[in-house]
């Protein structure tokens, strides 16, 4: 079954406002409010606790062994920075629809690929950012 096209959406990720090359994929971006089980005589009621939980993101980078997204990302860790992240939606054509800002994020995951015989050039490494916070922004 062919899709259409014109539904693809497309993702670009800004670090500091830096576009690093190799995105292979970006999980979703997910706040969930805080629920609390209240019990009463017969029951167990549920009701939100008005506490946003904010989201792991885990990115999906091809990158080349010594190359400048690797150290990027492995500084980015091991210097325990914080950056601001866009990550921008668009559709097939280019068009953006969307962006979200992940403010003061936090690598959670050090990134050592693994390079092998079968192709010893490129890697895919994923990364885990933790952001202090998430909004959503205008479209450019």
């Amino acid at each position: 079954m062919a899709g259409n096209a014109s539904m693809v959406e497309k993702k670009k990720v800004l670090y500091d406002g830096v576009e690093v090359e190799g995105l292979v994929s970006v999980s979703e971006v997910t706040l969930e409010d805080g629920i609390v089980e209240v019990p009463s005589f017969n029951q167990i009621t549920k009701i939100g606790n008005e506490i946003t939980t904010m989201p792991e993101v885990t990115l999906t980078y091809q990158v080349k062994r010594n190359g400048s997204a690797l150290k990027f990302f492995q500084d980015f860790h091991r210097k325990h920075q914080q950056k601001d992240v866009i990550v921008i939606r668009t559709d097939a054509s280019g068009l953006e629809f969307a962006r979200d800002l992940l403010s003061q994020c936090e690598c959670t995951k050090d990134v050592t690929p693994e390079f092998d015989a079968a192709n010893p050039t490129y890697s895919k490494i994923q990364l885990n950012l933790l952001p202090k916070g998430v909004d959503s922004v205008p479209a450019a």
